[in-house]
């Protein structure tokens, strides 16, 4: 059976299912804020739609500052992209032929990505048995094997973050054994509540942070994604990134985004208002969606060990989630849903009952 390699597509889903796609399709298979995207951002970039006449700055001058200075840092020590996914790109290619330690389930685009320049792949794992947290016993005997260890934080598809005792104690067991590592942040904006790890990088120089503006900032059309890192190693990486990559609306947008304080603050607390809400309600129809820090989830099929025939029941009802079955050691095990605004989570709370009601017949 055919499944696409992402979510946020919808139509492709039905298509490759041999579907008619309904007239109206919530998307929960997509993660990013359900409020949508700042207030005015839309009027902000009607107004500059003249830099469409213009070249972009070849180096984002103006944005890197922005984000330089909400991060304290220096621009040197940032590197803006065409979303998350070029820049996870040009790291591959910067480490092409190294050995690139993954630990799975994660984000299916690292291994495609080091796969592409021929990089040798030191596959990890954590584990449902472990709430798939960090187990150092299963990861420090393979860091010797490893030349770079690519890490999700808050990991995709779980939700998970890790303790921060534990990924401290493995960033610094990484820099002694002299592996760089590359943790991709692109949701930790969506983590409410309780203070969230980000190394420093004055403390680890073999660390690279990954940040995306698409998922906060509901920008995914335009694609937008930054690296934190040493200005060494910014060099070498823009180095490889080809000339006007971040075209002019998307910088424009980006600053405007990083400029609306609280925004990405709100969003969070509103978020985890409304995902205590639907697990309960998930809970109440007999579902157990995991422990998760941001704004998506897994959940099991309670009646079936597989599940797909609720991923294709609910297309029927008008609803696409995530499917797991490119997800390595989750096998279609799972479903990756999204949280959202009232109203869709409702939806699809109705469609879970309905499923549940056919399975207990």
């Amino acid at each position: 059976m055919n499944w696409p390699s992402h979510g946020a597509d919808p139509y492709k889903l039905y298509q490759m299912q041999g579907k008619e796609p309904k007239e109206t399709i919530t998307d929960f298979s997509v993660n990013t804020n359900p409020y949508g995207a700042p207030p005015g951002l839309i009027s902000h970039l009607e107004n500059h739609l003249s830099l469409i006449h213009e070249y972009p700055d070849l180096d984002q001058q103006r944005l890197r500052g922005r984000i330089a200075e909400n991060q304290y840092l220096l621009p040197e020590n940032v590197l803006v992209g065409n979303g998350a996914s070029e820049l996870i790109h040009l790291c591959a290619r910067l480490w092409q032929g190294k050995r690139i330690g993954i630990i799975h389930p994660t984000f299916s685009e690292y291994q495609k990505a080091c796969e592409a320049y021929d990089c040798e792949i030191v596959e990890l794992y954590v584990s449902e048995g472990r709430t798939f947290d960090l187990f150092l016993p299963d990861i420090l005997p393979h860091l010797q094997r490893m030349d770079v260890l690519m890490l999700c934080h808050p990991n995709n598809p779980t939700g998970r973050t890790y303790q921060p005792d534990v990924l401290y104690e493995l960033l610094k067991l990484c820099e002694f054994n002299g592996v760089q590592v590359m943790i991709d942040e692109a949701f930790f904006d969506f983590v409410s509540g309780e203070p969230f790890f980000s190394p420093d990088l004055f403390e680890f120089p073999n660390v690279l942070l990954l940040r995306s503006l698409t998922k906060m900032y509901n920008i995914p059309g335009l694609r937008l994604g930054y690296l934190l890192a040493g200005a060494a190693l910014i060099e070498k990486l823009s180095r490889l990134q080809p000339a006007w990559s971040v075209n002019a609306l998307a910088e424009e947008a980006g600053f405007y985004c990083l400029s609306q304080e609280g925004f990405a603050r709100r969003t969070a607390a509103a978020v985890s208002r409304e995902k205590a809400i639907l697990f309960l309600e998930l809970k109440k129809l007999g579902f157990s969606p995991l422990s998760t820090d941001t704004n998506f989830f897994l959940m099991k099929d309670p009646f079936h060990s597989q599940a797909n025939e609720m991923v294709r029941f609910l297309l029927q009802e008008g609803i696409a989630v995530r499917h797991t079955n490119n997800f390595a050691s989750l096998n279609g095990t799972f479903i990756r849903g999204a949280v959202k605004q009232r109203k869709e989570n409702e939806q699809l709370l109705r469609a879970l009952g309905k499923w549940r009601s056919l399975c207990l017949q």
